[in-house]
């Protein structure tokens, strides 16, 4: 079996690799065999009628991508489950991650009050919908992000907005041709990935910026069923051209995990990116968070998860790049990691004991991993990645076949389409 996977992988990226070169360099040299598949004249005018009536006097944009995985985990477990992930979760297996597609209106800082109303809508449908943190419409359907959006004219404009959208904690995005990386660190796992409410943003000058929420839920790799309010804020700060920090924070009661009352939760951290040239940039991230009273290791304690990252990348032509990432995450109350079930969908943050019905026990401990993908770009609109990722625990809640381990290699290749 190992064999036979192996060498399917092997002839994906081979198959990939003919695709892309065939197509660069046989489209001269081969006739085509339809000489005559253009459209009508009447048939392109109509288009470019009907685009610019929704890019200009609508002022209408869509856009979206598709993404389709493979991924090879050589520790081989037996429940085909690569443990601690949060979309790369099927292993040794092909996966039809997501086809997504936005829909918005972009506001206009001058003109009417209709001119400066805007909203969006992001749909997603395939096998990631499960854990993307949107409104979900079925395990393989959700809406990732709905708002409607006005700038208000107050000093240099004022942004509003009111539905769901987009965490601003984190580095990582929920949309994953918008990560470096195909595989989520930890990290990420104890941010939330999408929150609801009403959202206020007003930018200073060039350099400075603030964005604060007022929200009722969040989603996140730990549920909130009591829709109690919390504040998100982001102060966005760009010192220079090639100097960027985002410093954000999160606050307000939190539910517990199932036993635990909950309380109080505060995080607070940021991330930093440094433009080193043309070609090489980098980034490193860091954050603490704190919960009151849902700590599953020490009942009626605090749960505490901490963890800094760091980012390389370099692009050494147009189409070719790699990214780099090194990771350490502490999960001292046990609250955010190994809190999944291996149940059909969605499959993710799994740790080895989790059944179809119930998580594996909790367990504190700490984690690293190392990534790299090789970025390959044949086209604008097509990115391919092979990413080979190192996982590591102090504890034994990875799997080899049938029995638990504290450590997971596996390698990947993704393929998006940005249309």
């Amino acid at each position: 079996m190992l064999r036979r996977s192996s060498l399917a992988f092997v002839a994906l990226i081979l198959a990939f690799g003919c695709v892309f070169l065939t197509d660069a360099r046989a489209e001269d040299k081969k006739p085509s065999l339809f000489p005559y598949q253009f459209e009508p004249i009447p048939r392109v005018a109509e288009k470019m009628t009907v685009r610019r009536l929704l890019s200009e006097v609508l002022r209408l944009r869509v856009n979206g991508y598709t993404q389709v995985s493979y991924m090879q985990n050589f520790n081989r477990p037996s429940n085909d489950i690569n443990e601690l992930r949060a979309f790369d979760v099927n292993s040794n297996q092909f996966r039809a991650n997501v086809i997504q597609a936005v829909v918005e209106r972009a506001v206009k800082s001058d003109g009417s009050a209709l001119d400066r109303l805007g909203f969006r809508a992001k749909f997603n449908a395939g096998q990631d919908s499960a854990y993307i943190g949107g409104l979900s419409l079925n395990p393989y359907a959700d809406f990732q992000e709905f708002y409607v959006q006005y700038l208000a004219p107050v000093g240099r404009g004022l942004d509003l907005q009111v539905g769901q959208f987009n965490a601003l904690v984190g580095y990582e995005q929920v949309g994953n041709p918008y990560s470096p990386n195909y595989s989520r660190s930890w990290l990420y796992f104890g941010q939330p990935f999408t929150t609801g409410g009403i959202s206020a943003t007003y930018e200073f000058n060039k350099q400075v910026s603030l964005s604060v929420r007022a929200i009722p839920f969040i989603n996140a790799a730990q549920a909130n069923a009591h829709y109690e309010p919390l504040v998100e804020t982001l102060l966005m700060v760009f010192p220079s051209e090639t100097v960027r920090v985002m410093l954000y924070g999160l606050a307000g009661p939190r539910a517990g995990a199932s036993g635990t009352p909950g309380g109080t939760l505060l995080l607070a951290g940021g991330y930093a990116s440094w433009q080193f040239g043309a070609q090489t940039w980098a980034v490193v991230e860091a954050y603490y968070a704190n919960q009151a009273n849902s700590s599953l290791i020490s009942p009626g304690k605090n749960a505490r998860w901490d963890g800094v990252a760091a980012y390389l990348f370099h692009d050494f032509t147009k189409e070719w790049g790699v990214r780099l990432r090194g990771e350490i995450f502490e999960d001292a109350g046990g609250l955010i990691t190994c809190q999944g079930t291996t149940a059909f969908q969605p499959k993710a943050n799994v740790c080895f004991g989790a059944t179809s019905t119930e998580p594996a026990p909790p367990v504190a401990q700490t984690l690293w991993e190392v990534t790299a993908s090789l970025e390959y770009r044949p086209f604008p609109s097509v990115k391919t990645r092979l990413e080979y990722r190192y996982d590591k625990s102090d504890r034994n809640v990875f799997q080899v076949g049938g029995r638990a381990t504290s450590y997971q290699p596996t390698l990947s290749l993704d393929v998006v389409y940005i249309f």
